[in-house]
């Protein structure tokens, strides 16, 4: 017997959650383990990446939505 993995559905860049909406940020996507670079918002260094690749702090982000 074989077990097969679930292929996780591709990317989509850009997509943004309705409003009041909570944002998903366990996919490894969004951390960047080699590079800390400033917020765009705050300007603060962070590994975090937004959905669109931009550096962001979760915090931040929930700022926005």
């Amino acid at each position: 017997m074989s077990t097969r993995r679930k292929e996780k559905p591709p990317f989509e860049p850009g997509l943004i959650p309705a409003p009041g909406a909570l944002l998903d940020w366990r996919d490894s996507q969004h951390f960047d383990r080699w590079q800390d670079r400033p917020c765009a918002l705050c300007d603060k260094p962070t590994p975090m990446r937004s959905h669109s690749g931009e550096p962001v702090h979760k915090a931040c982000a929930s700022l926005i939505i």
